[in-house]
């Protein structure tokens, strides 16, 4: 079923990167890197982290106040 639904999107193959796990794991999974980034003295550290689903009605929107502003902002 995960190939018929990607089959419809425009991505590149290689790129693809797939781990099938529990549920409340996959909730979880931003603890078990924060305990291995602060083992590490690494949690301090900026690390963008972001997991968005956005309408492809408003992506030009949301690309361009959000990529647009920060390239403009830099």
């Amino acid at each position: 079923e995960i190939d018929r639904l990607m089959a419809k999107l425009s991505f590149i193959p290689s790129t693809v990167f797939m781990s099938e796990v529990p549920y409340v794991d996959f909730l979880d999974r931003v603890h078990a890197s924060e305990v291995k980034l602060q083992s590490q003295g690494l949690w301090e550290v900026p690390h963008p982290w972001l997991n968005l689903f956005i309408p492809r009605s408003k992506i030009h929107h949301f690309a361009r106040e959000v990529f647009g502003k920060i390239i403009t902002d830099s």
